[in-house]
């Protein structure tokens, strides 16, 4: 999307005519933009549209009958249905080139995280929540597809030893890795030196995918340490949740998320109660996020958190490490996100934390 003037984000031929499009664009605007419903009164002159009062009703009904527009009651105003907002972010949405002052700020921003990938994912969902006053939120990758400088395993107590993985380009990260037998700090060692003598970088996957063949070649003393190695590191990969694990990390902003919580369209309890669900239920946030990463670029996803939570919407991107795709990243707000200004941001913020990755 970067370097493009405009940018849909998919296409699609729900509209039969021209007058159809443009007024059901007319009403999305108005709605995200005051969260009231549009009355038909005022949109001709709102939009500079050279058409009678009439012939929008007519429209608008036309809309209706689609599924694109509902209506509350006869004398009420119109607003986007679910798949209308769907419609408009597959079909219609145009997004600008973020502008240089943005895209400064968060590459200013992303400099100041730590070498911790808990800190620059925290960093990520927070800076994300401030630039668009909504929840930023971060899936980290799996870790046993990063290319790592180092590994090394400390023993915290029975049966539990820290794996503590230093990646290509710098981000330290931690895991508590449960083993089925217990290991002492001296065996543990005799697995890091055999670790140092790997050529870097290298992966969890690989590193296993060796200990197996040199377990089936080795018949000597060494083979003690390789099985030894083999547990480690598969405790290790497993510890990294692999892509479809409700338990891969996820980081969300707490500011941003008590921003949507006290956005008015959560206003009623059965809204808050549908948040809830959808903030502590998150093995949802990882299958959406899961199914952003594979496409290559910014998604929308309406109404993605189930039943009673669909006044939800979530702008996404992956985002890469090495050669493929490692995790996610994107903004979590009601339907009615202002998608024009949103799209771009997280774009950038993807290839600002693809960069620090490549590095």
């Amino acid at each position: 999307m970067t370097g493009t003037k405009n940018r849909q984000v998919a296409s699609g031929d729900a509209f039969r005519t021209e007058r159809q499009r443009s007024i059901f664009e007319a009403v999305v605007l108005d709605f995200i933009r005051t969260g009231e419903p549009v009355a038909s009164g005022n949109l001709a002159e709102r939009h500079s549209m050279d058409l009678s009062a009439a012939s929008i009703r007519k429209v608008l009904h036309e809309l209706e009958e689609l599924g694109l527009l509902s209506q509350a009651h006869p004398s009420a105003g119109r607003t986007p249905t679910e798949e209308g907002f769907r419609v408009y972010a597959d079909d219609i949405l145009e997004v600008r080139r973020l502008p240089a002052g943005l895209r400064a700020q968060i590459q200013k921003e992303f400099s100041g995280a730590g070498f911790s990938a808990e800190s620059l994912f925290a960093l990520c969902s927070r800076v994300l929540s401030n630039l668009t006053s909504h929840m930023g939120v971060v899936m980290a990758p799996a870790m046993g597809s990063l290319a790592l400088r180092k590994l090394y395993f400390v023993r915290l107590g029975a049966r539990q030893h820290l794996a503590v993985l230093l990646t290509r380009n710098g981000i330290i990260q931690n895991r508590v890795v449960v083993t089925p037998q217990d290991f002492t700090q001296e065996e543990l060692n005799e697995v890091n030196v055999f670790l140092e003598s790997l050529d870097s970088p290298f992966t969890l996957e690989e590193v296993r995918a060796r200990l197996l063949k040199d377990m089936a070649e080795s018949r000597s003393e060494f083979e003690r340490i390789f099985k030894r190695a083999f547990l480690l590191a598969s405790g290790a990969s497993e510890a990294a949740p692999s892509d479809d694990d409700p338990g891969r990390d996820i980081y969300m902003d707490g500011e941003g998320r008590q921003r949507l919580m006290d956005h008015p369209d959560f206003k009623d309890a059965e809204a808050m109660r549908a948040l809830f669900r959808a903030f502590e239920d998150k093995r949802r946030l990882v299958e959406l996020l899961n199914d952003v990463t594979g496409g290559g670029r910014v998604r929308v996803v309406i109404g993605p958190s189930g039943e009673g939570a669909d006044g939800l919407a979530l702008v996404a991107s992956p985002y890469w490490a090495g050669s493929g795709e490692a995790g996610a990243l994107g903004v979590l707000g009601p339907r009615r996100l202002n998608y024009s200004e949103i799209v771009p941001v997280v774009d950038y913020a993807a290839q600002v934390l693809s960069g620090i990755f490549h590095k």
